[in-house]
């Protein structure tokens, strides 16, 4: 596997100590960052957040991306707080320890694949949610809205035939696709993104529930074989721009608006483009080295019972978990906000990137009150 090296290290070898690359109102570059390299629509919104920010503030403030190159996912959290970067992307799910709350929402719409309405949904729930945001705070960071990825499928380095074909076997689940690895009778493991290739190579792993972009960002077709045709679900806590909070309180009132609203625009496009490129995935699966096939009925069963159930589960569950507090009204909060986006989305045309921009501005990014986010 590859190393993974810690904050401090990667910070004294960069020389981006807060004390040689202070965070202040004069700092013209801003340093904004992913963990996985590569040209699909993640990268792309993140360097269209960069131009539009100089655009924005009149060039006060200009972008630069790191793609897979300063920090990796498992390091991004602690590198937004402590300013070795000042806008950085990671998912809670990798610290669900320190955000209960946020993946606890994240998991309710796991099985939704609406990925337009649910990324609305899920941050207006998280911008109007004091606890909510509070995490955030708490890792000195300001919340700036989610993208969502999806569909995750099923891959497996040797083809399965039946669900007694799963059993045992080592499979990376991620958030609440762990239950679904379990309902499988396999075994879920714990492995982060970046290290899912070795993983599959050596045998840590036998199969994965993941995404496309993920094949062929990581060359995944050199160890699975074979794509499953049943969509499992989509990932609706892509945090792409959260935002250190001491940076974010050194801008003007005009320039934080410049940057959320960026952030609102480069949101949507991930969230629309990663569903246009995934498309294109698919189509050009011999080119990935991997085959797509139909999923086998007993697996496709589960796979539709986890979908169905998911969302029931999941709120039920969280009404006895000590660490979320009135998780049932929470829930219910969550599946309502669902509906009013599916409402608000239908009168679009979803694949415009535009369009979506335009109606998360309208209806979302326009209104919120900032001061509630410091």
């Amino acid at each position: 596997m590859k190393k993974i090296f810690s904050t401090v290290a990667i910070t004294a070898a960069l020389g981006l100590t807060l004390a040689f690359s202070p965070i202040t109102a004069g700092a013209k570059e801003v340093r904004i960052a992913m963990g996985a390299s590569g040209d699909g629509a993640l990268q792309k919104a993140q360097r269209l957040y960069a131009k539009n920010i100089e655009e924005r503030t009149n060039g006060a403030y200009t972008g630069k991306t790191y793609e897979g190159t300063l920090l990796n996912y498992v390091e991004m959290a602690q590198g937004v707080a402590t300013g070795i970067v000042e806008v950085g992307y990671w998912p809670p799910a990798y610290v669900p320890g320190e955000f209960p709350l946020t993946n606890y929402v994240t998991n309710i719409a796991a099985t939704i694949v609406e990925p337009v309405a649910v990324a609305g949904a899920l941050s207006e729930f998280i911008f109007n949610c004091a606890p909510c945001v509070e995490e955030f705070r708490r890792k000195n960071q300001v919340f700036n809205g989610f993208a969502v990825v999806g569909p995750y499928v099923f891959m497996t380095n040797d083809r399965v035939n039946d669900l007694s074909d799963l059993k045992g076997m080592r499979i990376r689940g991620f958030s609440a696709f762990n239950k679904l690895v379990g309902q499988m009778d396999a075994a879920a493991v714990s492995v982060p993104v970046g290290e899912v290739y070795n993983a599959l190579s050596t045998g840590i792993l036998e199969a994965n529930i993941h995404l496309w972009d993920i094949i062929n960002t990581y060359s995944l077709g050199d160890s699975i074989g074979y794509v499953y045709d049943t969509p499992i679900g989509i990932y609706g806590g892509n945090a792409m721009f959260n935002t250190n909070l001491d940076f974010w309180k050194s801008l003007s009132e005009d320039h934080k608006r410049a940057f959320f609203t960026s952030a609102g625009d480069s949101l949507a496009y991930a969230t629309v483009m990663y569903i246009e490129n995934n498309k294109k995935l698919i189509a050009n699966a011999k080119g990935l080295k991997v085959e797509h096939v139909k999923t086998p009925a007993s697996i496709h069963a589960v796979i539709e019972s986890f979908k169905a159930n998911n969302v029931i589960e999941t709120i039920e569950a969280a009404k006895t978990d000590k660490n979320i507090a009135n998780g049932g009204e929470m829930g219910e909060q969550v599946v309502a906000l669902i509906e009013k986006w599916r409402g608000l989305v239908a009168g679009i045309d979803q694949t415009n990137v535009d369009a979506v921009a335009q109606l998360y501005r309208d209806q979302l990014f326009d209104k919120i009150d900032l001061s509630t986010l410091e």
